[in-house]
């Protein structure tokens, strides 16, 4: 069972023109897990998800030079993934769970700071005058000027936290959770501020933060608003079973 989350494209490159990154690397992982070993172990698990990527490169084209120096430019995704031989959870990346409502993450080391600071000059520009909510909504200037740093961040891909790009998997970075005997498993994605029991919770606690700050500067502080058009600040998944 496993929720993949891919990540945003940072670079101009794409692999395909009908197709972001982020969706792409989504798909190939969810046929590499569904292809993979269930007797699997966390380090087993992660090596063919590795592979699954590397090959993607070698299909489309990117350059080895580029995998090694930009890795802005890498098919990169978080996964979460409970093994049902191992009875564990294996979180590679910014994703989190529930384990009989017990909450676990692993969150990127540089997002909250990135957050604070887009929510530092999106309050300038308010306070200002020269922006207002609805305009933020449509072109985020609070992301524009943390863009760089975001891509300097991603200088710690399997070096200061782990991800899948089809580089080695920092084991280190991976976070593994005993689930023996849970009664209750939920894996979801970083689009949930608040990660509840139900989808139906998790949904409505979702919709009264975006009520109150669609521009993700308040309570919960993200990298990115609720652009016009979109329903989240960010793309979402959950998944809830029994073991």
């Amino acid at each position: 069972m496993a929720v993949i989350d891919g990540s945003t494209s940072k670079s101009r490159w794409q692999a395909r023109t009908d197709m972001r990154n982020g969706r792409l690397t989504m798909l190939l992982l969810r046929d590499a897990i569904a292809c993979a070993d269930a007797h699997a172990d966390c380090a087993a698990f992660c090596h063919h998800l590795t592979s699954a990527i590397k090959e993607a490169y070698r299909q489309y084209g990117l350059p080895a030079d580029m995998i090694a120096t930009q890795p802005e430019c890498r098919l990169t995704a978080s996964v979460a993934v409970y093994s049902r031989w191992k009875e564990e959870i294996w979180m590679i990346g910014d994703c989190q769970c529930l384990v009989d409502g017990k909450h676990y993450e692993n969150p990127k080391p540089a997002e909250a700071v990135n957050a604070q600071r887009r929510a530092e000059e999106i309050s300038r520009l308010l306070a200002e005058g020269t922006e207002t909510t609805e305009s933020l909504r449509l072109r985020d200037k609070g992301r524009e000027l943390i863009i760089p740093d975001i891509i300097d961040s991603c200088r710690g891909q399997n070096k200061t936290f782990s991800v899948v790009d089809g580089t080695d998997i920092a084991l280190e970075h991976v976070r593994v959770i005993d689930a023996r005997g849970a009664h209750e498993i939920v894996l979801a994605s970083d689009g949930y501020p608040c990660l509840k029991p139900t989808l139906e919770e998790s949904e409505h606690a979702l919709e009264t933060i975006i009520s109150k700050d669609p521009l993700m500067t308040g309570e919960y502080k993200a990298t990115k608003a609720v652009m016009v058009g979109n329903k989240s600040f960010d793309d979402r998944c959950y998944l809830r079973f029994s073991p």
